[in-house]
């Protein structure tokens, strides 16, 4: 199908508060396939695949709709989701499109990205079998011996089958069986409805994660993601990303000021400073991973710390490692070769026992009196 209409595409993905005037409009016919939306330009077109959308039909706030149909000099506009397609890895920056025309176009446009994309517009996501429900809640808690738990959802093979392909069309789950951000959130408003599928879904806690964990180097599958935003004026861009692609949105020579602050859920996170002007905040389930974190781009601390840091987060490749810290690939040999020498770590870069107490040291004892500060400062 295609509609004549306004658009604005690759904005950030709050605009609720930020004014449309700030957005580039653009008008034309838009195509609509089975598989991609076809923007023009001017001499070529712009394509998102539709397997990027993730949300459709997002609320606008007034202030924000009466811009768009002032600029568009439209009556009708519909707002969505999407993870744009320039990726680092497995990594993503969520942008958001905003299309203007005639009511009756857009309520087409709407009904076809619905059938097409399915479940990811139904933010209820009502239909989940039990089964479902419990093995979603089993993979998002990263335990490492899934198999003697999964009898406890079923002795059928078949439908424990059946039911990881639900989680993974549903896009509740990744291929490797990891819970996604859509998972995630599922999980969070789920919970919200007291179902007892959901709040308990075995008869006991699976690993539960305590703050006071000590320094571990088997991270959950979960940890080695955090979310990011990044705000500049009136951009704003969120995201999840892999801890070893990080420096692909940080280096640290930008940062002017890097500091722990809580949450008020009492969750730690980092917030960044640019030389720029850009503020950066890090935030992470698991608080370890944070306080690491925090060691890793803070240039004022210790050099080898920094570097067991990495290495307790499992970034291990040289070339993420030289881009995370920062280290010309000379330096970064012989500091590797020091913390060796100094039985800090193994030829194969995984942390000693002398190795987790530094790192155990600096995430649970020295990083605590700050945040017990912040802590404090909210009270």
């Amino acid at each position: 199908m295609e509609a004549e209409i306004s658009y604005a595409i690759d904005l950030p993905q709050v605009v609720n508060s930020m004014n449309a005037q700030v957005f580039s409009w653009e008008h034309g016919v838009v195509n609509f396939t089975d598989n991609e939306i076809w923007f023009p330009t001017e001499t070529s077109w712009k394509v998102i695949p539709l397997r990027s959308l993730e949300n459709v039909c997002i609320d606008i706030s007034p202030a924000v709709i009466n811009d768009i149909r002032k600029e568009s000099g439209y009556l009708d506009e519909l707002m969505v989701n999407y993870k744009k397609s320039s990726l680092f890895g497995s990594s993503h920056i969520k942008h958001s499109m905003i299309l203007a025309g005639n009511p009756q176009d857009l309520a087409q446009i709407k009904d076809h990205l619905i059938e097409k994309i399915g479940l990811r517009v139904n933010t209820s996501f009502e239909g989940l079998k039990e089964e479902e429900i419990k093995l979603l809640n089993l993979l998002a808690t990263g335990t490492k011996d899934i198999n003697s738990y999964l009898p406890l959802i079923s002795e059928d093979r078949n439908i424990l089958q059946r039911a990881f392909e639900t989680l993974k069309r549903r896009d509740l789950v990744d291929k490797s069986a990891r819970i996604t951000q859509q998972g995630q959130y599922y999980l969070e408003k789920t919970k919200e409805t007291s179902d007892p599928a959901i709040e308990k879904p075995f008869p006991f806690e699976l690993e539960p994660e305590i703050e006071t964990q000590i320094a571990s180097n088997d991270l959950k599958p979960k940890d080695t993601i955090v979310q990011f935003t990044k705000k500049y004026e009136y951009s704003f861009t969120s995201g999840s990303v892999f801890l070893e692609d990080l420096w692909r949105y940080i280096m640290v020579p930008e940062i002017k000021d890097i500091g722990l602050k809580v949450s008020n859920i009492s969750k730690p996170y980092i917030h960044i400073q640019t030389r720029s002007g850009t503020s950066i905040d890090i935030e992470c389930e698991n608080s370890q991973v944070i306080l690491a974190l925090e060691i890793i781009f803070n240039e004022k601390e210790n050099i080898q710390t920094r570097l067991l840091a990495c290495l307790y987060l499992n970034i291990k490749e040289d070339y993420n490692i030289a881009n995370t810290l920062y280290f010309e690939p000379k330096y970064l040999n012989s500091q590797l070769n020091e913390l060796i020498a100094n039985r800090l770590i193994e030829p194969d870069k995984t942390l000693s026992n002398n190795g987790f107490e530094n790192i155990r040291h600096n995430l649970n004892f020295e990083r605590s009196v700050s945040l017990e500060h912040f802590k404090e400062t909210l009270q």
